[in-house]
């Protein structure tokens, strides 16, 4: 996701749709194995870290540093449905003692609203890792913010680094001066 169509989306969405993407874009947690079952309980607004208990892996199971931004959507997100109503974060509407299973449908209307093409919500995940790879950071520490015990993970998550290295290579060339081209007024000496 581009950081226009994060606009785009996040200007559109609903709440809990807002709170998703940006917990999901700020954290790269996976969405339905941890954002969607993430209890108000394991997220630390004193520390700013949010504790994850319970992962696909073992190597899932580990504390992610909040953004000032992701605490800001969180804790405007508590003021609507904080622990009082819950103790998830994101609740099933209909039942609060359960977590949301499923924002498929909520997900497909916030990008038609956007007019972005759909996509998966995991690919979230992958624009996490992307942007932080883009940041400098290195691939082991990225796999460890998404949960991955090998960095070769990496590669797979931020596709478009490779955008950015041709990027790069293009502001480079952009700095070469560019050659003159031979003017036909230019006479050459002949040998007596």
């Amino acid at each position: 996701m581009t950081f226009d169509e994060e606009e785009k989306i996040l200007t559109v969405s609903n709440p809990h749709i807002r709170a998703i993407t940006v917990v999901q874009l700020e954290t790269g947690m996976r969405p339905n194995r941890e954002t969607l079952i993430l209890k108000w309980d394991d997220i630390d607004l004193v520390n700013d870290v949010i504790r994850i208990r319970e992962s696909k892996t073992q190597a899932g199971i580990r504390s992610i540093p909040l953004s000032a931004r992701c605490k800001a959507e969180l804790l405007e997100w508590r003021k609507r449905l904080g622990p009082e109503f819950s103790p998830y974060v994101f609740p099933n509407m209909r039942d609060p003692a359960h977590p949301l299973k499923d924002i498929r449908r909520s997900w497909a209307r916030a990008l038609r609203a956007a007019k972005i093409e759909y996509f998966w919500i995991y690919n979230l995940r992958h624009t996490f890792a992307s942007r932080l790879s883009a940041a400098g950071i290195s691939d082991l520490f990225v796999a460890q913010m998404i949960g991955h015990s090998s960095p070769s993970i990496v590669q797979t998550y931020a596709k478009a680094i490779d955008e950015h290295r041709r990027d790069a290579i293009r502001r480079m060339e952009s700095l070469r001066p560019q050659p003159q081209p031979a003017s036909s007024s230019t006479s050459v000496a002949q040998p007596n």
